[in-house]
């Protein structure tokens, strides 16, 4: 079977095993071990990183009159605007911001009248002039504002080197002291949601200051015991448990699939081209229709085996857990994820590489899919951040099943719409090679007749 023999060639081949060690590594640097720790946190007292729910597992059932629940977003506009403020003043002291323009740290110093308009930002926010701000009490902010921490009089070391701090109020605001010695907002939330991205702008994209970012590190609230519940009912019984690690996996996956198969498929082509198979493909009876399409499914289902068979890395652990708490779970998350979340994007990048390399007869796909790959990487969000054109969808937590609901049809035409193209890149292909095949389309000879010509003008000019 025809099939079959091209499956051998691609999975024998040197750059394939390439592929499945750049997969491995991504999968492993990332994803391995996060199930086996999230069971083994939910029957001891175990923290999981990759658990919202602080104290534990997200898989542990909360207990009535525990000290914490873990942590929620919302939007609450005092912590936001404590939060914005505590690390503008930071930076604005430093003349030092942090920026992730593509999802790389870079540091941003500004000219002396930019650090004037962000010095009026901060006062038109505080009240406060110049002086009081270079010289700030201790206590201005809460010693814990989100995820900045100030070590001063309210931190206390222990004899093992752990430090606690002395939280204050709730909100990190106490609006009865004087707004010299604690920090008091000066303008309404709308108007520092205006503010900020002032300064967002004349810092640059990427900054701490975009109202997303803002709310991601400042907007959250500790969860009640009934909405601890509520997660934990979800995970259970609406997402069956491993549809929650089925999104994960497919989150990490997807950064590997947007890029490293585009590699196996040129490097494939461009190995036949060399090794003179192009006259002996030629020369078969078989169609072009037919041996495009086979190589294409080839490529595909050697791109994604391994996918499958890293799945159940987490899938058997998961059995495992079902059987002994008889929690029920979905076996085929992992698989239904897999198609219409990892598929679509390891279609669209094969019949892409396939497209330009049959094409040019040249590389270059290769550079094309990097370009894409590293602007999707920086314009996307880690979760909740899918558009019509996302080449790799996101969603970096176990938890959040509500916001793939949301966007639920946004991602189906999202999915949709790169199959139906990389179906497309598939018949031009054929259309592409069957020309070449009958000699109609020749990109050497017409390259190499002009690179004749304009040899001779070149040298004939300088003969005169």
């Amino acid at each position: 079977m025809y099939f079959i023999k091209e499956l051998k060639r691609i999975c024998f081949s040197f750059v394939y095993l390439l592929f499945i060690g750049l997969l491995v590594f991504s999968w492993h640097d990332n994803f391995y071990g996060v199930t086996n720790k999230e069971i083994s946190a939910s029957k001891e007292s175990d923290t999981s990183i990759y658990s919202e729910i602080a104290g534990g597992s997200f898989l542990k059932k909360p207990e009535k009159g525990a000290e914490r629940y873990g942590m929620k977003k919302k939007e609450e506009p005092e912590k936001i605007m404590c939060g914005g403020t505590d690390i503008l003043i930071v930076e604005y002291l430093k003349n030092s911001y942090s920026t992730y323009p593509f999802t790389y740290y870079k540091e941003v110093v500004l000219s002396d009248k930019e650090q004037k308009e962000i010095l009026d930002i901060i006062t038109e926010i505080t009240g406060l002039n110049e002086q009081q701000i270079n010289h700030l009490p201790e206590d201005y902010f809460p010693a814990v504002n989100g995820n900045i921490i100030h070590f001063g009089e309210n931190a206390n070391q222990d004899g093992n080197g752990n430090f606690t701090f002395k939280m204050g109020d709730s909100d990190g605001i106490d609006t009865g002291q004087d707004d010299t010695e604690q920090f008091v907002p000066q303008v309404s939330y709308e108007r520092f949601q205006k503010l900020m991205g002032k300064a967002e702008n004349i810092i640059g994209k990427g900054s701490n200051y975009s109202m997303k970012n803002l709310i991601q590190y400042y907007g959250l609230s500790e969860m009640t015991y009934e909405e601890a519940m509520d997660e934990y009912n979800k995970t259970i019984y609406d997402d069956k448990v491993s549809n929650a690690f089925a999104r994960l996996f497919c989150d990490y996956i997807t950064r590997a699939l947007g890029l490293f198969p585009v590699f196996v498929t040129v490097i494939f082509w461009l190995k036949d081209r060399r090794n003179r198979m192009n006259e002996l493909i030629d020369c078969k009876p078989t169609g072009t229709a037919r041996f495009i399409s086979i190589r294409f499914l080839a490529l595909l289902t050697a791109v994604m085996l391994p996918v499958v068979l890293l799945s159940f890395e987490s899938l058997i652990p998961l059995m495992r857990y079902s059987a002994d708490t008889g929690i029920a779970i979905d076996l085929f998350a992992f698989l239904k994820y897999m198609i219409w979340w990892l598929l679509p994007t390891a279609m669209i990048v094969t019949s892409l590489g396939m497209f330009f390399t049959i094409l040019t007869s040249t590389p270059v796909a290769i550079l094309i899919q990097f370009v894409w790959w590293f602007v999707d990487g920086a314009v996307t969000g880690l979760s909740g951040d899918t558009s019509t054109f996302t080449l790799m969808i996101r969603h970096n937590l176990l938890g959040g099943s509500e916001i793939i609901s949301q966007d639920f049809m946004r991602i189906c035409l999202n999915r949709g719409l790169y199959a139906i193209v990389s179906l497309i890149l598939v018949g031009l292909s054929i259309l592409i090679y069957n020309k070449k095949r009958g000699g109609e389309l020749n990109y050497e000879y017409f390259l190499q007749k002009h690179f004749r010509f304009f040899k001779n003008r070149f040298f004939s000019h300088f003969q005169k």
